[in-house]
């Protein structure tokens, strides 16, 4: 018997695209990253993402690791240490968890959890998964627009927006995760909706539950499943009837969210006793809703999106440029998008800490990227453009090669300190904006002219917007 294997979908343009986004990985991945090999990234919002791992497998179950690690978790109302966050990305890190103690293991490492081998072992998941993300994103655009557009959009969204930072510097943060899980799920909702069958609603089920579990309010992208391509009122009542026909397939889906979640209200009876603790509203903080801080978000100089990602710009004109069968899923895109900016900009930490950028929208590119197509598309064809107008579409590359050179760069700088994590003002940005070595009188001038938000001021609802 022969066996062979087509390859031939490996020299497609997309397919190449990501072939090079993983030897860009292997090759230069280390230019952006944020900590070394003498130390790891397990601080902050990781700590409290990874500590479930190894406090069960390393420390018999304790969270007082004695390392420093347990400084970035809290204490519980039973004066227990407890992570402040759900175990979802523990279960998303437990692969390559396991790999590292393997590693760990073989080469004498200490076997705490800590060790350079789960550092990097953890790394390198976490890039695993935005190309696997890239590669079921991938799979989607191709039922809707050709290859060469599908690659651009792929570059775009890898190269051109915050996902390329939270896949190299803080990679271990929720979003490459993210991105992973709602691209899987636009590409399980595509089969599923062609042809439902128990294994796509079991897949579907425990996307939409990982997803739900690591960031509550993601769970707006399950509006994607249930509204679509429905438009009208005839074709939401289709959809509705089409999940009472598969109402079993539906059930499941349902049971798989709830029971993801019910070792977490076990952990949270067991560590604060009760079954339902948010360690955000016990330590004060909080939405406000009557002040979404909308402008400040998205183009301050602080974090605003569109001031750190300035090619996000083609996903919202590409909102205009929707047709044919993917003009089916504009509103209920528009609509989510409205609803994550209104709740981003709520939330009493509208910067969101220390971080690149506008980071809650960063694994948002998943399905931005059909309206990005949607563009590329548009500005790809010469038909679309009269002869005198043709220089548009020159235009329009150009801009895409400047907005991925700018945003490879910014992450560069950040990583080299010169962006700041949380103080940045329009006069910081200018006096840094294309430069990667400050000289001693430069750096004076950038230290000197951040802005350092005032925490207890923005918890009470003072100051949102400095």
């Amino acid at each position: 018997m022969k066996f062979s294997i087509d390859t031939s979908s490996l020299i497609k343009p997309s397919s190449l695209l990501i072939i090079f986004c993983f030897c860009f990985s292997f090759f230069l991945m280390d230019l952006f990253r944020k900590w070394h090999f003498n130390q790891n990234n397990f601080n902050w919002d990781v700590a409290n993402y990874y500590s479930y791992l190894p406090a069960k497998f390393c420390n018999n179950g304790s969270f007082e690791f004695g390392n420093g690690t347990e400084s970035f978790l809290m204490v519980s109302p039973i004066n227990k240490r407890i992570s402040r966050g759900t175990y979802g990305m523990a279960l998303m890190y437990s692969p390559f968890f396991a790999l590292g103690y393997k590693i760990a293991y073989n080469q004498k490492s200490p076997l705490d959890g800590f060790s350079e081998p789960f550092a990097t072992c953890i790394h390198w998941g976490s890039i695993f998964y935005v190309m696997l993300g890239l590669i079921f994103l991938r799979r989607f655009l191709l039922n809707f627009y050709s290859e060469w557009v599908t690659a651009l959009t792929l570059a775009i969204s890898f190269f051109g927006t915050m996902l390329f930072y939270y896949t190299y510097g803080d990679g271990e943060m929720t979003h490459g995760y993210l991105f992973f899980l709602i691209s899987s799920l636009l590409a399980a909702a595509h089969s599923w909706h062609e042809m439902p069958t128990y294994t796509k609603s079991i897949l579907i089920g425990l996307v939409i539950g990982l997803i739900v579990l690591i960031r509550p309010t993601e769970v707006l992208i399950s509006l994607v499943f249930i509204f679509w391509k429905a438009t009208n009122l005839r074709e939401i009542k289709e959809q509705f009837v089409m999940f009472f026909k598969y109402k079993f397939h539906v059930l499941i889906m349902i049971a798989l969210v709830v029971g993801l979640w019910i070792p977490q209200l076990l952990y949270w009876k067991e560590m604060a006793g009760v079954y339902f603790y948010s360690s955000y509203e016990a330590n004060g903080e909080r939405f406000m809703w009557t002040d979404p801080q909308i402008f400040n978000i998205l183009i301050s100089y602080r974090k605003g999106w569109i001031t750190y990602t300035p090619l996000i710009v083609i996903a919202f004109i590409g909102f205009f440029f929707m047709k044919g069968e993917i003009k089916k899923f504009r509103t209920i895109l528009l609509i989510i998008l409205v609803l994550h900016v209104y709740i981003l900009s709520c939330w009493w930490d509208w910067f969101f800490g220390g971080c690149f950028g506008a980071r809650g929208f960063a694994q948002h590119i998943a399905f931005l990227a059909i309206p990005i197509a949607a563009c590329c598309d548009f500005f790809s064809k010469k038909e679309n453009f009269k002869k005198s107008l043709q220089f548009l579409q020159v235009i329009f590359f150009i801009i895409i090669f400047s907005g991925i050179c700018l945003n490879i760069g910014q992450s560069y700088q950040y990583t080299r300190n010169y962006i700041h994590f949380n103080s940045m003002t329009e006069k910081t940005y200018w006096h840094v904006f294309g430069k990667y070595y400050l000289d001693d009188f430069n750096n004076g001038l950038y230290w000197g002219s951040l802005k350092e938000p005032d925490y207890p001021k923005l918890k009470s609802g003072e100051d949102r917007g400095n």
